[in-house]
C-alpha cells in the first residue's frame, strides 16, 4: 500500500472515529426567553428556559428541566423566576402542548404554560395561548410578584402558525467531543496505522 493510500485510509478512519466521539450535549436545549416589550408594561424579560431535548410535550412539563428568568424595570425591584430558587413543590405547569425544536420553544393554541416561584402561586409567569373555555376563548400573558401584577395583557407576539414563540436558541456549530471517546478514537487510529505498517513489511519480505 502506497504512502498516499495509507494517508487516505488513516484520514477516513480518523474522521469516522471522531464523528462517533462527537456526542450531543446532555444538558438539553437552552432557549433565550422571548422579550415581548410591547406587552410587558415597561418591564424587560431576560433569561433562559431549558428543555431536555427536541419533542412535543403534552400536559407534562417535566421536559422543562431548568429556567432562570428575570423581569426588570427602572425604578422597580426586579423579579426572578428560577427553578434554583423556587420553593414550590411543583414549580412548572403545562396544560396543552409545548413544542421544542433545535431553534424554537413554542406553545400551541389552547395551551397554558406557567412557571411558579412559590407554593401559593402568587409569584408566577404565565403564557396562555387562546385557551378554549367553552363559552369563550381567552389569551393571556402575565407576570406576578409578591407586590402584585407586573403585567397582564391579553395578547402576545411573536406568533407562528398560531403557536406562541416562548424562546429561541442558536444551534451550536461545533459538536461537543467527549474526552474519553476522543482518546479511544486516537487509539483506534494508532492501531490501524500499526496494522498497515505491519502488512507493508510482510509484503516486502515476501517480495
Amino acid at each position: 500500500m502506497t504512502r498516499r493510500v495509507r494517508s487516505w485510509a488513516l484520514a477516513a478512519v480518523a474522521a469516522f472515529a471522531l464523528a462517533g466521539a462527537a456526542t450531543p450535549s446532555l444538558a438539553g436545549i437552552t432557549y433565550n426567553v422571548t422579550n415581548y416589550a410591547d406587552g410587558q408594561n415597561g418591564w424587560t424579560l431576560a433569561g433562559t428556559i431549558t428543555a431536555s431535548g427536541e419533542g412535543t410535550f403534552t400536559n407534562d412539563a417535566s421536559a422543562i428541566t431548568a429556567w432562570d428568568i428575570t423581569a426588570s424595570k427602572e425604578g422597580s425591584a426586579s423579579q426572578r423566576y428560577s427553578n434554583s430558587t423556587s420553593a414550590s413543590s411543583s414549580p412548572r405547569y403545562l396544560s396543552g402542548t409545548l413544542n421544542a425544536t433545535s431553534t424554537t420553544l413554542s406553545l400551541a393554541a389552547n395551551s397554558t404554560f406557567t412557571l411558579l416561584e412559590d407554593p401559593s402561586e402568587t409569584v408566577r409567569i404565565t403564557w396562555g395561548n387562546s385557551r378554549d373555555y367553552g363559552a369563550f376563548i381567552d389569551s393571556f400573558y402575565s407576570a406576578n410578584s409578591e407586590s402584585g401584577t407586573l403585567w397582564a395583557p391579553v395578547t402576545f407576539s411573536p406568533i407562528v402558525d398560531g403557536a406562541w414563540t416562548l424562546g429561541t436558541a442558536t444551534p451550536s456549530a461545533v459538536p461537543e467531543i467527549d474526552p474519553a471517546m476522543g482518546g479511544s478514537a486516537l487509539s483506534l487510529v494508532a492501531g490501524v496505522l500499526a496494522m498497515i505498517e505491519q502488512r507493508r513489511r510482510r509484503a516486502m519480505l515476501v517480495a
